[in-house]
């Protein structure tokens, strides 16, 4: 499918925070954060924001897509007058079944897109300790994409980060913006963080956006990696976090999308 690459640029900011076992608190400190009426176009936010905790504790605060926690959202979409990314929530959907859920709030505070994860994350670390998604989460089947302002972008959670071949997907769709808000673990983060996100926009020559948490889960005292980060085209990290709470803006510019793709052709050359 062949779309035309965006005309204007795009403002975005990208929000890291330092999730607790408190919804209300989490969303009081991103609403405290979240930018002025009309200052920015896209705001995102890190996966499971708004809570942080141990797999029961997922399982208690899940919620459908149109509830309580996405209505929040949609609200402060509309007062910003912004695009909202909600990075994850943890959605309930049926009786049972528990996903690892974006959702996509447009200007008007409208539900746009939604996105569930489709790898979940399992790490085995020292000590013998497991951490293991499926044990509260089923499996996104599907890839999204939408167009913001323009702009065709991909939707992807964390531990996608290591599949390219969904990334390839989005590019043969001419994406312009790869959306990865995550909750990579220091341990992971430390080596594979920058690495794999500047990968990801090279090879698929788009703008990665990826807001990240930060500090530690208070249940499960496993410390997130935080550098949420903002990457161009050609590899360049355009604006990146520290281990800290953060709000980062940056400007994502169409002649940079161009000027990439025309340089080295790569995606024209595709065989695969």
């Amino acid at each position: 499918m062949h779309t035309p690459l965006p005309s204007n640029p795009l403002r975005v900011t990208l929000i890291q925070n330092d999730a607790v076992s408190d919804l209300q608190a989490n969303m009081a400190w991103i609403e405290e954060h979240l930018p002025a009426t009309g200052s920015t176009d896209l705001v995102a936010l890190p996966e499971v924001f708004a809570f942080r905790g141990d797999d029961d504790e997922y399982r208690s605060h899940a919620e459908p897509s149109d509830g309580a926690l996405a209505k929040r959202l949609a609200a402060s979409a509309a007062r910003m007058k912004s695009w909202l990314l909600a990075g994850s929530i943890i959605e309930r959907a049926g009786d049972n079944a528990c996903f690892n859920t974006s959702l996509l709030f447009d200007r008007s505070g409208r539900l746009v897109a939604t996105y569930r994860k489709m790898h979940l994350f399992e790490a085995h670390l020292e000590g013998g300790r497991v951490i293991r998604e499926s044990d509260v989460y089923n499996s996104g089947t599907t890839p999204t994409l939408i167009s913001i302002e323009g702009w065709v972008c991909g939707l992807s959670i964390c531990y996608d980060l290591r599949f390219p071949e969904l990334y390839r997907h989005y590019a043969a769709q001419n994406a312009g913006i790869l959306l990865i808000p995550s909750n990579f673990t220091q341990r992971t983060g430390r080596d594979h963080w920058e690495v794999l996100l500047r990968a990801r926009a090279i090879e698929n020559q788009s703008f990665v956006i990826a807001p990240d948490q930060c500090g530690r889960n208070p249940r499960t005292q496993c410390k997130s990696h935080g550098h949420s980060m903002a990457v161009g085209p050609w590899g360049e990290v355009l604006a990146s976090a520290e281990d800290k709470p953060a709000v980062l803006q940056v400007t994502l510019m169409p002649a940079m999308l161009q000027e990439t793709r025309a340089r080295v052709p790569a995606l024209a050359h595709r065989r695969m």
